[in-house]
């Protein structure tokens, strides 16, 4: 397992409110995680910055005993750091009115025992790209509203990418004092994962970033992708962690 981990602050914002952390803590340990933080001003960078090192931290405490655990109990493990992540959040926000309506979204992987977990909340995503090279899949569900809409046959698959309110979230850490997380397995045993905020998915279609991942050496993967979503716009912050699996 190896990774490529960028960040940039893309070309219209003032600031980089998007946080990532990528760890290879030994053969059997692994975790990847990025976040965009929500609120304008230093809040969201503030947001993003909290999530990860909560979950860091105590992830970092417990790898032992997760090491010895069995599949259901990591699971239920890692929900409750997202959990633990966003009550810290909401509760440091609703402390300090400088802090008022901040919040991240999140998309994590973790390597365990020769397995990957994941989990999401909201638009940042995780994407498979096979061993080949040769195809690209998104495996977080955006939690936005037009995929309610969606989910609720009310707009067509074909109108959610230019609907007004696209980017419009319908759950985020921090906003809310409690949250559900689901952890899943991805089972997949070789490829490439990559992890990314929506400032790359919103300049760059899934061919694209397909396009560059088979273009590029897997060293300045990262990189590449950023500096495109930079020359098609750079609209927001933009972050990108490719894992090769």
């Amino acid at each position: 397992m190896r990774y490529t981990a960028r960040t940039d602050i893309g070309l219209k914002r003032e600031q980089n409110e998007d946080n990532f952390l990528a760890k290879i803590y030994d053969e059997d340990v692994a975790l990847f995680i990025v976040a965009d933080g929500l609120g304008g001003y230093s809040s969201g960078e503030v947001a993003s910055k909290v999530a990860i090192n909560t979950i860091r931290d105590n992830f970092e405490q417990n790898i032992e005993t997760l090491k010895k655990s069995d599949e259901e109990n990591i699971k239920k493990f890692l929900e409750q750091l997202v959990i633990i992540a966003n009550e810290k959040i909401y509760n440091l926000q609703k402390s300090n009115k400088k802090y008022n309506g901040m919040g991240t979204t999140i998309v994590l992987v973790t390597k365990l025992k020769n397995k990957l977990y994941y989990e999401s909340v909201g638009d940042s995503r995780m994407y498979y790209i096979n061993e080949n090279k040769d195809t690209i899949e998104q495996i977080t569900v955006d939690d936005t509203y037009v995929n309610e809409l969606l989910k609720k046959n009310l707009i067509k698959k074909s109108e959610v990418a230019t609907h007004p309110q696209k980017h419009m979230l319908t759950k985020a850490l921090g906003i809310f004092g409690k949250i559900d997380a689901q952890v899943k397995i991805l089972g997949v045993d070789k490829g490439y994962i990559l992890l990314c905020s929506d400032g790359l998915t919103n300049m760059l279609s899934n061919e694209d970033i397909l396009q560059t991942i088979r273009d590029n050496n897997f060293v300045i993967l990262s990189d590449k992708l950023v500096d495109f979503a930079n020359i098609n716009g750079g609209m927001d912050n933009i972050t990108a962690v490719v894992v090769e699996i």
